[in-house]
């Protein structure tokens, strides 16, 4: 009987049956195992998808970030432009009186433009008329008496003088002859000593009334003395001055610009009355100027520039302004240090600008806007 014709072993048949059923199990296993990674891989399928938007979104993200850092490092280095606002300003000139007066006629209005000598508003005042008056009569008297003094005496007032020196010389040479003779008869014993002494008495008197006659001749004659002179012209210059102070004063009842600009205000009404040294009327000088306050720590760039671009909003126009001078504010503007370890104190300045050429329309409170560049 050959091998193929052996019945079966049932030992030899049960470890074959046994090595036919292993192949099945370890097949299982490996079922079991693509299945779990099937549902795993499953299970992470949903979780890939979304990955890829975030990854894009990163991706796009980079230039972004690497832009802002590159923004921050060029805003780092590169200036900071400042904006500063000055305001237009204009010195200003009240127009006032030297007399109490009344106002008569208003001949401008406010906001109008004038020139230098306009008269501006007329004032009364009768004392100042009155005054003038009496001023002008004190200097009609000091000229009558000071060409009297100059002329001296009339013609006729000198001969009248000498002739009546010569009449006194006469009687006095009269006179003179009878005490001579009456002399002679008291020798003689004709006449009496008391005779004899009224002779010599009437010689003497005609004597000093000839004297006198003739010094007054002399005086009408030669005019008046240095002294009266220098009197005469003293009281003329006198009057002068009082009818100059009359007419300065009649002056100031007309109120003149005393510079070209524009009103700004006026003071009072017709009729009413205007005290000494009161404003009657305000001038805004046509000379502006643009007020800038600046810190101390951005006064550097000003020492380098003469000149500044500025933009007018109120004009919607842009100018070139010129710095005039910069000043030194007070102790109030000083900004204080918060710091307690370092710091100082920043003082403040006054910039005044002017503009280069003269801008119309410019007004006064119009605001002024300059760029500066920090640093630069």
């Amino acid at each position: 009987m050959n091998e193929d014709q052996k019945p079966d072993d049932p030992v030899n048949g049960s470890v074959s049956s046994n090595n036919k059923s292993s192949p099945s199990t370890s097949q299982l296993e490996s079922e079991s195992v693509e299945e779990k990674n099937a549902a795993t891989s499953a299970e992470h399928e949903p979780s890939s998808g979304l990955s890829k938007p975030i990854k894009y979104l990163l991706l796009a993200a980079i230039p972004v970030l690497l832009a802002i850092i590159a923004f921050g490092l060029w805003k780092s280095y590169h200036p900071t432009t400042l904006e500063l606002q000055g305001q237009v300003e204009a010195e200003t000139i009240q127009v006032a009186t030297k007399v109490p007066s009344r106002i008569e006629e208003i001949y401008v209005k406010e906001g109008q433009q004038v020139k230098k000598g306009q008269i501006l508003v007329r004032l009364y005042s009768p004392e100042v008329e009155t005054k003038k008056q009496q001023a002008a009569a004190a200097l009609q008297s000091a000229l009558a008496l000071q060409s009297t003094v100059d002329r001296g005496s009339q013609e006729e007032n000198i001969a009248s003088l000498y002739a009546n020196w010569q009449a006194l010389k006469a009687q006095q040479n009269l006179a003179k002859v009878s005490f001579q003779r009456g002399e002679n008869l008291f020798k003689e014993g004709v006449i009496s000593r008391q005779r004899r002494d009224e002779l010599y008495a009437a010689s003497q008197s005609a004597a000093q009334m000839t004297e006198a006659a003739y010094q007054q001749y002399l005086r009408a004659n030669r005019g008046s003395t240095p002294q009266q002179k220098t009197s005469a012209d003293a009281q003329v210059e006198i009057a002068r001055a009082a009818l100059e102070e009359a007419n300065s004063l009649v002056a100031e009842t007309k109120l003149l610009a005393p510079i070209d600009g524009t009103v700004s205000k006026i003071y009072g009404e017709v009729s009413e009355l205007v005290a000494t040294a009161v404003p009657v009327v305000s001038l805004i000088k046509d000379d502006m100027r643009v007020s800038l306050n600046i810190r101390e720590d951005q006064y550097a760039p000003f020492q380098h520039m003469t000149t500044i671009e500025g933009y007018i909003p109120a004009l919607d126009k842009k100018s070139e302004f010129r710095i005039q001078n910069i000043s030194a504010e007070g102790e109030f503007a000083t900004i204080k240090t918060t710091r307690q370890t370092g710091g100082y104190d920043i003082r403040s300045f006054k910039v005044h600008l002017v503009p280069v050429p003269a801008i119309p329309g410019l007004k006064v409170g119009m605001s002024v806007l300059f760029k500066l560049k920090e640093g630069s």
